[in-house]
């Protein structure tokens, strides 16, 4: 049986993720967040709490066996590597942003950086968890929609980012695979985007 605590649980891919992992015999859930209580799924166990605060963090960790993070702040990450160093938790899956490496392509790029405020997306995770020990898997995801498409092209570090958008479904969907085995990643930053549209100017929805 594998164990996943969601960090930030009440967040949009949570919503696709969490009917998934309920779905999977062999994965037992326990949902982490500041009205984690209120979350609306039954037979799950829920712990109240606030992810910037260590103790909080140690306390919902006892017993698991993965973290997935689903947001993406550095001081807060490295909160979580020193709460997975205490509980001896050695796996974390985090979702968040693109162009931690300034390796958006053209058109996108341009559309991208004027969005985002930069060409390089500063202070986040990944920088703690590439510094860290952890076996990690970090998503560097294109802009979500909340569309019913499951599918993704999973890129790795040096590769250069092409998509435009993916669907949280299928973020929910990667994440899945990664957790039952199905993707097989270790220490990876991964790139994600909706199969189609590679070397759009912008998401179709803006």
């Amino acid at each position: 049986m594998t164990r996943v605590l969601i960090i930030g649980a009440g967040g949009q891919i949570p919503r696709y993720l969490i009917p998934l992992l309920q779905a999977q015999t062999a994965i037992t859930v326990t949902l982490f967040g500041r009205h984690a209580d209120a979350l609306p799924y039954d037979g799950l166990r829920k712990i109240t709490g606030q992810a910037d605060q260590l103790s909080d963090l140690v306390e919902a960790m006892q017993g698991q066996d993965i973290v997935y993070m689903n947001f993406d702040d550095k001081a807060i990450t490295e909160l979580v590597i020193t709460a997975m160093h205490q509980t001896g938790i050695r796996r974390i899956i985090q979702a968040r942003v693109l162009s931690v490496y300034g390796e958006v392509a053209e058109p996108f790029a341009a559309w991208n950086t004027r969005m985002m405020g930069g060409a390089v997306a500063k202070g986040r995770g990944i920088e703690a968890l590439e510094a860290s020990d952890l076996d990690y898997v970090y998503l560097r995801m294109t802009w979500l929609y909340n569309g019913q498409g499951r599918e993704y092209v999973a890129s790795p570090k040096g590769a250069p980012f092409l998509g435009a958008q993916v669907t949280r479904k299928a973020i929910a969907q990667f994440v899945l695979d990664t957790l039952t085995g199905k993707r097989e990643y270790h220490r990876a930053s991964i790139g994600l985007w909706e199969p189609g549209s590679e070397y759009k100017t912008k998401p179709d929805f803006y």
